[in-house]
């Protein structure tokens, strides 16, 4: 199994992250009615399928039965969860990916559908325009009334004008326009807050020489902006500030090259993975993090699985998915109310990677 990010497929999983990507694999199984009789496949077609063992398969198995999303029957599989109909208006859910970010957003979208009653079609497109396209088209004829869209904005020319053309009642999640024209409802993750918040955690541990480092994305460009306002407020500045494409250990080798040439005691670095791939440099290089060097990740997606367990700036993802729901309800209730934009200010989920630090 291999796990997507919103900038393309990374490396494979680390010990002890592979029942939840397993766990988002069954979950997209479900929503896409992969399996229409509602029995899934055995634990050992699953291990064979997925290429994972069987207590990797049994322990995602666990998870969607806490979640009451499957049931297990005695001697005769893994079960499907039948609903109940439902008698709400139909949403249509499209978002670039189910096994990165994205799932928590779909479990909060989900839990709000659930409580109000309404029905839930979704589909994955892959960071594909292509693709977005088709699901949006497949999602109409399918009787959709309103949806909920991450769109790939940034590769339309006419972005725009293809998201007026649509006809239906629409809140994009997690992409907005940055301009005066921006008269579509939204609900986003503040990253421009989260990267503020980021640079005052490390002001109060001491930290002056403080380092930005990004993979390519959609948000870095907004971390960035608000680690660099919070840096300004104190007269300083990013003292190495670097953004590429997406990472190896090789880059992550010649970024600590930088962030040590410096004189760095921190860094923020989008995303999660990122961050770790540079405290695997480092402690390679014999140094200490959080004694040398203390790292923040982004995204809070594997965080917690880094070999230092990682500070990381936390989006809240599931509220961002309720909220979507709610709007997009709203709208549909109200068709001429007043237009609503929302902004989530992430958290911070302090962990080992950052610490005080002593000149």
């Amino acid at each position: 199994m291999r796990q997507d990010s919103p900038g393309g497929p990374v490396s494979e999983p680390k010990r002890g992250e592979k029942f939840r990507l397993l766990a988002d694999e069954l979950r997209r199984g479900i929503a896409e009615v992969r399996w229409p009789e509602g029995r899934l496949p055995t634990e050992q077609q699953l291990s064979k399928e997925q290429g994972v063992s069987l207590n990797t398969v049994r322990r995602a198995v666990d998870l969607l039965v806490n979640e009451g999303l499957v049931y297990r029957r005695q001697g005769s599989g893994t079960y499907v969860q039948a609903e109940q109909p439902r008698s709400g208006p139909v949403v249509g859910v499209i978002v670039p990916s189910m096994t990165y970010y994205y799932p928590r957003i779909i479990a909060g979208i989900e839990s709000e559908v659930s409580r109000n009653d309404a029905q839930l079609l979704l589909r994955s497109t892959g960071y594909d325009v292509a693709q977005e396209t088709q699901a949006v088209e497949s999602m109409i004829a399918a009787g959709a009334q309103g949806l909920l869209i991450v769109p790939e904005l940034a590769a339309r020319s006419d972005a725009h004008a293809y998201l007026e053309r649509l006809g239906l009642p629409l809140v994009l999640v997690e992409r907005r326009f940055r301009s005066g024209g921006d008269i579509h409802e939204f609900v986003c993750s503040n990253h421009a807050a989260g990267g503020y918040i980021a640079a005052r955690h490390l002001f109060s541990l001491g930290h002056s020489k403080i380092a930005f480092l990004a993979r390519s994305s959609p948000h870095a460009a907004e971390v960035a902006h608000g680690l660099r306002e919070a840096l300004a407020h104190r007269g300083l500045e990013p003292a190495v500030d670097h953004t590429a494409g997406r990472w190896t250990a090789a880059d992550a080798e010649s970024c600590l090259d930088r962030l040590l040439a410096a004189g760095c005691t921190a860094a923020l670095c989008f995303a999660d993975r990122e961050a770790t791939l540079l405290i695997a440099a480092a402690v390679k290089r014999g140094l200490s993090v959080p004694g040398d060097l203390s790292v923040i990740g982004y995204d809070d997606e594997i965080a917690d699985l880094s070999a230092v367990p990682l500070t990381a700036i936390s989006p809240a993802k599931q509220a961002v998915g309720r909220l979507a729901v709610q709007t997009l309800l709203r709208r549909l209730a109200d068709p001429d109310a007043p237009l609503q934009q929302h902004l989530v200010v992430p958290t911070l989920a302090v962990r080992e990677s950052t610490d005080i630090h002593s000149p």
